[in-house]
């Protein structure tokens, strides 16, 4: 694993609201800064980049939750309130059958 992931992602959390809430836009942002390409890059150069720098989104994701257990002030409450509805949703539908 890359060692510059954590450093990267944690500055990455404290900074920006929307990498907190959004998956997908924290990876995007990890790999803006960690790798030299662009929009226009293929996306299988992408994946070449990351598998050369030691990167994956596992770590990135992992990071994530690592920071947000450390900083609960910082968690989105919208985010976690929706997720606990969704679960119990989960469950009562799988109750009643």
């Amino acid at each position: 694993m890359n060692r510059n992931i954590k450093k990267t992602v944690y500055r990455i959390l404290e900074q920006d609201k929307l990498a907190r809430e959004d998956d997908w836009y924290l990876i995007q942002q990890v790999l803006i800064e960690l790798l030299p390409c662009n929009s226009g890059t293929a996306f299988g150069q992408v994946l070449q980049g990351m598998k050369i720098k030691g990167i994956s989104f596992e770590a990135i994701t992992r990071c994530r939750r690592k920071f947000m257990e450390e900083n609960p002030q910082l968690k989105v409450q919208n985010v976690e309130k929706a997720r606990r509805e969704e679960e119990e949703n989960y469950y009562l539908e799988y109750m009643r059958r």
